[in-house]
């Protein structure tokens, strides 16, 4: 029988009062309930709530003080926003809205909060279980080796110390204390411990300019790629831009099991034809609209609607994958290439059955990635 797992993210004050007093008084709370005790519901974040997903959670609940009540002032008006963005999310990622779920508590309010955990328990377990695989650690290997292994891979001995590559650099231009061939000497070395070696391979723009100048041919983009997976388990999240949520989508998208809905928001008008052999392929544009509307109100949704009918206009109808998944550029640049693998799979599986010959996107991450 499924366990299910429910995680509870709860404000340290009047929510979590009231919490302590069900526990105090012996409340059949659920069992599948697993308790994230936080300073403020409004610490919560976007990352936070999907790496619970991610994770291997069927459900999240958020229990935060009464409007007005906040210690902090606005915790009530964040938590608002971001369980707005989320369910949006969740809804995409085909897990469904449901799975998450919000409620404000006080202090001498016990009884309300059990009946809201109840209730959530039942409607999750009507829904299911969650079909996301959760992510497993991988086994830790000898650093030093493993990166002299890869500058070895790359042929970055044949380094000739000349200096074009940091002459060229728009990292070394702009003032910063990083150079690629500093980086290349470490690998060679051994010199892999200190803090700037680690901070220098994810601060790398991966732009090629240093491959382009190389009279080795040392493709340093590509051994950048292979020192961040190797690295990945020692510092795993920690350089990952807004708190790894890009990254958690990805993961979370290379379970087989789940069914994403990327384009229930098209609007009517476009013509698509299931039998085309060419695909126009959307991206990530819709997370990206539901991640930052409450930051930058951003709508790149018209990319892809505006991109159709430039199509249209030109008597195409391309096909799409309602299914659609992303192409996980940041898993494979972030150095997760297995979970990458993993999502690529499933995307050639899908582009094959469907019978695609070309694919069209406007993304330039995925047109990268997928060529």
């Amino acid at each position: 029988m499924k366990e299910y797992k429910i995680i509870l993210f709860i404000c340290n004050w009047g929510p979590h009062t009231a919490f302590h007093t069900l526990q105090e008084s012996g409340a059949d709370i659920p069992d599948e309930i697993r308790v994230i005790r936080v300073p403020c519901a409004g610490r919560i974040n976007r990352a936070l709530i999907l790496k619970a997903f991610e994770m291997g959670a069927d459900g999240v609940a958020v229990i935060g003080c009464v409007p007005g009540a906040c210690r902090y002032g606005t915790g009530t008006v964040v938590s608002d926003d971001y369980i707005d963005d989320m369910s949006e999310v969740l809804d995409l990622l085909g897990l469904g809205r449901e799975r998450l779920s919000y409620t404000h508590s006080l202090p001498d309010e016990p009884g309300k909060m059990l009946e809201f955990l109840r209730g959530f328990t039942r409607k999750l377990k009507n829904t299911g279980p969650s079909p996301v695989i959760p992510r497993i650690a991988r086994e830790k290997t000898g650093l030093v080796n493993a990166v002299k292994d890869i500058a070895r891979r790359h042929d970055v001995y044949a380094c000739q110390d000349c200096g074009k590559c940091s002459s060229a650099c728009p990292l070394t231009l702009s003032g910063k204390d990083f150079s690629p061939r500093k980086i290349a000497a470490a690998a060679i070395s051994g010199d892999i411990d200190s803090g700037t070696f680690l901070s220098d391979i994810w601060s790398c723009l991966t732009c090629g300019i240093c491959y382009d100048r190389c009279p080795s041919s040392v493709n340093f983009p590509e051994f950048i790629r292979d020192l961040r997976e190797a690295f990945l388990d020692r510092t795993y999240g920690a350089h990952e831009s807004h708190g790894g949520f890009f990254q958690s989508l990805m993961r979370t998208l290379s379970s087989p099991e789940l069914l994403p809905r990327h384009w229930d928001w098209l609007p009517a008008g476009i013509e698509t034809d299931p039998q085309s052999k060419t695909l126009y392929w959307g991206g990530c544009a819709p997370y990206f609209d539901a991640f930052f509307k409450n930051f930058l109100a951003v709508n790149t949704r018209n990319i892809l609607s505006d991109s159709l009918k430039l199509l249209n206009f030109f008597d195409i109808r391309p096909a799409l994958l309602d299914g659609e998944r992303c192409c996980g550029h940041d898993l494979l640049w972030s150095g997760d290439r297995e979970n990458f693998e993993k999502l690529a799979r499933l995307n050639i599986e899908e582009l094959r059955r469907r019978g695609i010959e070309e694919v069209v996107t406007s993304c330039p991450e995925c047109y990268r990635t997928l060529s």
